[in-house]
Formats: C-alpha cells, sequence, structure tokens
C-alpha cells in the first residue's frame, strides 16, 4: 500500500513493484505499443498585419461561407470532425419524416388532450394544502359539525381552488403554447397561484369591509394586464385598487367569431355567475377558444401538406390504394 503515499517519480515504481510478478508480466506483454492518438489540432488563424487594405464585403462573406459548417450537437464548434457531421440529421427530423399523415394528426389531437390533462394536474398540486385539509377531515374529524357535515367546508374550499386555479391556468395560455420548456411551465403555474391567492385576499378584505359597516373596496379585474404583470413582477395586486375597466377588451375578436347562439348560451351561463367571477370565466373560454382554434389550424395545415403529398405521389405514379380511394371520394377536386 506504498501507493497511497508515495510521490514524484518513484511512486509509480514503487506501486508497480508492489504488484505479484505475473501481474507484472502481462501488463508489459498487453501495454499499447505505437505513438498514442491525439486529438486534431485546432485551426491556426492568419494574423493580419496592419498594413493589410480590408478585404471587401464579398470576400468575407464567401469566407465565411466556405467555413465548415457543424451543428449544435457537436463539441468542437470550430470545424475539427466537421466530415463527420455533414450528412447528421438530428432525432426529431427523422422521427417526422417516418411519420404518416395520421401519425402526424394523432399527434396534434394528443399534444392537446396532454395539456387539458397538465392542466389538471398543476391544479391539484397549487392546491395541495387545500386537499390536505379534506384528506385528514375524512381521515380524523376534529369536531363534531365536520362528522355531522361530512367535511363540507373542507370539500368547498378544495373544489374551488382547484376549478379556479384550472381557471387560470388557461386564462394565462397554458394550452396555447406548445413545445415549452420546464421553465415557462413552473413560471405559468406560479403566476396562476399567486393570482388565485390575491383574488382570495381581496374576497377577504370586502368581508371584512361588509362586517365593519364601511363600503366595500373596489378593485379592478385579477386577470387584467397591469395585474398579471404585477404578478410576474412579484408585486401586489391592492397597489391600485379602483382602477375602471378599459373599454376595449383583449379577446373581443375571438368572441365575435362565436356563432350568435353559443354566445348567448355563454352570456347566460356568465351572468349566473358571481360579478367578481365573470371576467375570469370570460377570459378562460376565451384561453380555450384560443387553443381550440390553434389546434384546428394545425388540422388543416397537416390536411394541407397531406394533399400535397398525394398529388406528389400521383404525378410520380407511385399513387397508393388510399391515395386513389380519396380521389375519387372528392378529396382532390382540383387535382
Amino acid at each position: 500500500m506504498g501507493w497511497l503515499w508515495g510521490s514524484g517519480s518513484n511512486s509509480n515504481s514503487s506501486a508497480s513493484n508492489g504488484l505479484d510478478p505475473s501481474l507484472q508480466d502481462f501488463l508489459k506483454n498487453e501495454a499499447p505499443t505505437g505513438p498514442k492518438p491525439s486529438l486534431p489540432s485546432r485551426p491556426v488563424e492568419q494574423p493580419k498585419t496592419p498594413t493589410q487594405p480590408a478585404q471587401p464585403t464579398q470576400q468575407t462573406q464567401s469566407a465565411a461561407s466556405e467555413k465548415p459548417h457543424v451543428p449544435p450537437q457537436s463539441q468542437f464548434q470550430d470545424g475539427r470532425y466537421a466530415h463527420l457531421w455533414k450528412d447528421y440529421v438530428p432525432q426529431n427530423q427523422l422521427e417526422n419524416s417516418a411519420k404518416t399523415e395520421q401519425d402526424k394528426l394523432k399527434d396534434i389531437v394528443d399534444s392537446y388532450n396532454d395539456r387539458k390533462a397538465e392542466i389538471g394536474r398543476i391544479a391539484l398540486e397549487n392546491c395541495a394544502i387545500e386537499y390536505m385539509e379534506q384528506f385528514n377531515c375524512f381521515l380524523a374529524p376534529k369536531t363534531y359539525w365536520q362528522v355531522a357535515t361530512l367535511c363540507n367546508a373542507e370539500s368547498k374550499k378544495f373544489n374551488r381552488c382547484y376549478d379556479m386555479q384550472a381557471k387560470f391556468l388557461k386564462a394565462l395560455g397554458y394550452l396555447t403554447i406548445e413545445d415549452r420548456n420546464p421553465e415557462v411551465s413552473e413560471k405559468i403555474q406560479m403566476h396562476a397561484d399567486k393570482l388565485y391567492h390575491q383574488m382570495l385576499d381581496q374576497e377577504a378584505q370586502i368581508e371584512q369591509a361588509k362586517a365593519e359597516g364601511r363600503e366595500p373596496p373596489k378593485w379592478e379585474s385579477v386577470l387584467s394586464k397591469q395585474n398579471v404583470s404585477r404578478a410576474m413582477a412579484g408585486k401586489s395586486l391592492s397597489a391600485t385598487p379602483a382602477a375602471e375597466k378599459s373599454p376595449v377588451e383583449d379577446g373581443d375578436t375571438l368572441w365575435k367569431l362565436i356563432t350568435p347562439e353559443s354566445r348567448a348560451r355563454y352570456e347566460k351561463m356568465l351572468a349566473d355567475l358571481p360579478p367578481a367571477e365573470q371576467d375570469i370565466e370570460r377570459r378562460a373560454l376565451l384561453g380555450e377558444m384560443q387553443a381550440n382554434i390553434g389546434q384546428a389550424r394545425q388540422v388543416q395545415d397537416a390536411f394541407v401538406e397531406e394533399r400535397i403529398s398525394r398529388m406528389k405521389r400521383r404525378e410520380a405514379g407511385q399513387s397508393t390504394i388510399g391515395d386513389t380511394i380519396k380521389r375519387l371520394w372528392g378529396w382532390d377536386r382540383n387535382a
């Protein structure tokens, strides 16, 4: 065990001397011989002399275009091993190229359904405290009132938290954002939770004012642009009470796209809600409508791409049975 405290040039020899003679012979025979492989050297840039005239812009651009392209996946961005990366194709592009039209449509629907399911999971995560209060009440009620009411107060508190958190997430655009990184998802989740607790704080102040016989304070909508920006910046929403509502609201264009019958049904549903929750419900509906419109556009683009692919296969004489059936059914009237 002398190698533990050996130092200098004697440490390697002492370590090898301490080995078994047969093991020493094996290492000598099996040791690789020849020159050690080394990485290619970094390309040396020619130093520019101060007396050289400035190169024209076209020559500079041509020199830059001659530099080998290296994808960001390579650890050597200076041009080394560029010949190994010239035919590289990212994994996601390979997977997308191998997908059929039906697979692409399925991905669109699955992505939307996954985001809807994610809203329920995030709302449950934001209401973890309310859920635990309900669970503990069912598990071991502390008062006879909880036993008599079957934990009705705790259940109502949790259900309201869950529903409002889901509406806040929809209003903040959780359904409309695709391929976002985890940081953006977590940021939206934190904003929804902060806005919900600010709404509870405003309701508590209103109830306290009514109990004291004072006029209840008035605030702008919790989901207004100012309040959302303050929530993102980490500021309190109660800094500017009694702000008038803007006559031009966000989402009016989307609201006009609804048919008159559906709009009348939605407005009747909103009228039955408390005034403080009407704007929240309306913005949640607009967020869901925007997500549905985005999904419809993706499906439409997928159908257009599928039609172009069918036309190309027909011109090349490679039509399939499915292409022929779709053409006979009138899918390619202009083809």
